[in-house]
């Protein structure tokens, strides 16, 4: 297995971002181009409330080796998964689904449980999704949740009611949300691998600064994906998801540091 077999793209509809988050440029580039440019094999589909024709999309990703797709709706209705589940009958590749954002998820718990609704809702609904995604006529499909370092490590409370929520997932991708908070990753990792002892993990690597709105810097990017490189190797982490295809078309630096990295170590056999 190659390097680069540990490589997602954290995929949008084509045009998504242009003129948000400080972006004030129109970029084209699709998915499926994304995961080429950036040498990388995997994909999760986001449709992140634009409209995305699974098939077509499913169609234009069928070369890659593993494709998942968020459905953070299952939260609140788990048959949000029975469309996925029917085509991953007919795409082998999709092996998955992601829940985008957990603090959204807790938000929404919060205003169920605000309207009178059962406080265990999402903890029962998450598990009531695993035991679909894995007990299904097709194949078993893994479960991923979105949590980010800023959402952990601040009140220990918090984080001791977070781990029944992180218990229903096969695995969960750690995420900085702020191009600032980039040295504390490695703080932030020693804690996130005691929360998630039977979870397989990820890393999530911004190449646009959404959380500050502007332009990733290079060396940022460089410094993460050296780190997270090592993590792989030392078999701590399954792979690194890279966010994302909306602006790479748009010669920022940071795409252009990621690009040369991949060239660099992509090829590298690893176990």
């Amino acid at each position: 297995m190659q390097l680069r077999d540990k490589f997602w793209l954290w995929g949008h509809p084509e045009g998504r971002y242009n003129n948000e988050h400080g972006n004030t440029r129109v970029s084209r580039m699709t998915p499926m181009e994304g995961c080429l440019y950036l040498g990388v094999r995997n994909t999760f589909l986001v449709p992140d409330g634009w409209e995305m024709n699974r098939r077509q999309y499913n169609k234009s990703v069928k070369t890659l080796k593993q494709v998942g797709w968020e459905c953070f709706k299952a939260i609140k209705d788990p048959s949000v998964v029975e469309p996925l589940i029917q085509e991953a009958a007919d795409f082998p590749n999709i092996g998955c689904v992601v829940f985008d954002d957990f603090m959204n998820y807790r938000s929404a718990v919060a205003e169920h449980v605000k309207n009178g609704g059962d406080p265990d809702m999402g903890v029962k609904n998450l598990w009531e999704v695993q035991h679909r995604l894995k007990n299904n006529d097709v194949r078993p499909l893994d479960m991923w949740m979105v949590l980010y370092t800023k959402d952990f490590g601040i009140v220990p409370e918090k984080d001791a009611d977070l781990l029944r929520h992180i218990e229903p997932f096969d695995g969960i991708i750690m995420w900085t949300w702020e191009e600032k908070d980039v040295p504390l990753i490695p703080e932030k990792w020693e804690l996130f691998k005691k929360m998630t002892p039977n979870n397989k993990r990820m890393f999530g690597c911004y190449l646009w600064n959404f959380g500050e709105k502007k332009e990733a810097t290079g060396d940022a990017v460089k410094w993460q994906l050296d780190w997270y490189r090592e993590r792989i190797l030392a078999g701590e982490a399954q792979g690194v998801v890279l966010h994302t295809n909306t602006m790479a078309d748009l010669d920022l630096e940071a795409y252009d540091v990621a690009c040369e990295w991949m060239e660099k170590h992509g090829d590298e056999i690893i176990d």
